[in-house]
């Protein structure tokens, strides 16, 4: 007869995770990180507010990059542009899109998030493949529909216009924390509509 004390280590492990500490754990971190900012965000403080063990946090994620990464995952909504056939209106809402997401909810941390997983690939892929790359698509498929009606120019370098409407919102948030004006962001839209935008090498 086999000892009670030789019972499969399994079952000496204790009890398994609440299931729903996890969502528990997003949500405390997205409060706070909405009231204290990335820089102020700690795993202790996350761990307090979702009434859980540091362990139970450390279960799910290795560090805090990880954890706004997949909060910032998880709770975007990527928003599509319709087609309305009209490509200025179509180019303005895609502008004000990436002023929404950029300046407010898990977006706004994108910037300081980047620049924390620089020595973790694994986390910024996914933050690449997951957020920014369904959101890109989007806007590309913009200035695509605008192509193809004649409305901009054929050969306007899509990725650098993106960047620079990101770059340039980004840097309100972050550099140098101002709001865009919106009449701003429609003369911006009217330059591109003007083909005032940078345009790709000739094949």
């Amino acid at each position: 007869m086999i000892p009670t004390s030789a019972a499969p280590a399994a079952r000496r492990r204790g009890r398994p995770p609440d299931p729903h500490s996890r969502s528990r754990i997003l949500t405390a971190a997205e409060t706070l990180l909405d009231q204290a900012g990335y820089l102020n965000v700690t795993i202790d403080e996350v761990a307090t507010r979702a009434g859980v063990s540091k362990k139970t946090v450390y279960r799910f994620w290795p560090h805090k990059p990880a954890l706004i990464c997949d909060l910032i995952v998880e709770r975007s909504a990527v928003l599509p542009v319709p087609d309305t056939g009209d490509t200025r209106a179509e180019l303005a809402t895609l502008f004000s899109l990436i002023v929404e997401y950029l300046t407010a909810g898990p977006g706004s941390t994108m910037t300081l998030l980047v620049a924390a997983t620089s020595d973790d690939p694994g986390t910024l892929a996914k933050l690449r493949e997951q957020v920014v790359a369904p959101r890109r698509d989007i806007a590309r498929n913009v200035f695509q529909r605008g192509i193809a009606r004649g409305d901009l120019p054929a050969d306007v370098d899509i990725d650098a216009v993106l960047d620079l409407w990101h770059g340039l919102v980004a840097y309100r948030v972050t550099g140098r924390p101002a709001a865009l004006p919106r009449h701003t962001v429609e003369q911006l839209v009217d330059l591109a509509m003007s083909g005032h935008v940078p345009r790709l090498p000739p094949t």
